[in-house]
């Protein structure tokens, strides 16, 4: 199982393992988002530490987590009301 707390240490060991990750930050409107790329697709750190993809993180299924956004998915965190 993957330890999200040092992201930077996460992506260099898919590195190794030959997934094509970038650790990056992302600038949006709101402030910066820490996450990492996969191939052409960014996931945020807030959504990889959602309990639902955290079986999804640890197969290093990044299409699953991807399948699983809504329509109007965004890279910034959901508002919760």
């Amino acid at each position: 199982m993957f330890q999200l707390e040092d992201l930077a240490e996460v992506v260099r060991d898919l590195q190794k393992r030959g997934v094509d990750a970038i650790h990056e930050f992302v600038y949006c409107p709101h402030g910066c988002l820490e996450g990492m790329d996969v191939g052409e697709d960014f996931f945020p750190l807030w959504e990889l530490n959602l309990p639902e993809n955290q079986e999804f993180v640890a197969q290093r299924d990044f299409a699953a987590i991807k399948a699983r956004r809504s329509p109007d998915w965004s890279v910034e965190p959901p508002k919760h009301s």
